[in-house]
């Protein structure tokens, strides 16, 4: 190992070290590490590189360079907040799904006025999936559902239409749209409309 590399991986150790709590630092740290194959150098593998040099498993080391990978993906998102266990279920999505999951569980802990957890980002990243899985070739039609009345499938399609035509225009943020939806979802399920009979 030159003496170039020599230092760049001890500056890279260091970041770790003193950034323990930096999932992106580490995570980068560790990534750029693997991707030069400076733990090559003083170790058979990778493994053994974390284990002696960090103190540190495998499983975890790669955890980290998934969470500072999907970060780089969400960016422009703070780093203080963010633990690499909330991070995680985003890794199953695609890079251009990544964000919406993000988003929508921000949405759903702020609706509910807490602090945002794994179980959000993973109940976002569950329902992303079951709506891509059960999600029409064609996504620009309005979803055509046997509705129980006429009158709400009119009022259904209205709305549906200005909710297309506002994401459109960016005259109001999604944040701000998946709320309000949000909101009338829990107020519907809060209530009881069926006639008693």
């Amino acid at each position: 190992m030159n003496n170039i590399d020599k230092q760049e991986l001890n500056k890279l150790i260091k970041i770790i070290n003193d950034n323990a709590k930096s999932v992106y630092q580490v995570g980068c740290a560790l990534r750029k590490i693997k991707e030069k194959n400076f733990h090559l150098k003083l170790c058979k593998n990778f493994e053994m590189f974390c284990q002696t040099y960090l103190g540190i498993s495998r499983a975890y080391a790669y955890r980290q360079i998934a969470a500072s990978k999907t970060m780089d993906n969400l960016k422009p998102i703070g780093d203080n907040q963010i633990n690499e266990a909330q991070l995680r279920p985003l890794t199953r999505l695609k890079p251009d799904t990544q964000k919406l999951a993000w988003n929508y569980a921000i949405d759903i802990a702020m609706a509910e006025g807490r602090k945002l957890t794994y179980h959000d980002v993973n109940n976002a990243v569950k329902i992303i999936t079951q709506d891509k899985q059960a999600r029409p070739e064609s996504t620009n039609k309005i979803v055509n559902i046997d509705l129980a009345s006429k009158d709400f499938k009119k009022a259904y399609d209205i709305f549906f239409k200005e909710i297309k035509k506002t994401l459109k225009s960016s005259s109001t943020e999604k944040k701000i749209i998946i709320k309000t939806l949000n909101a009338l979802i829990k107020h519907v399920k809060s209530h009881d409309y069926e006639k008693k009979i």
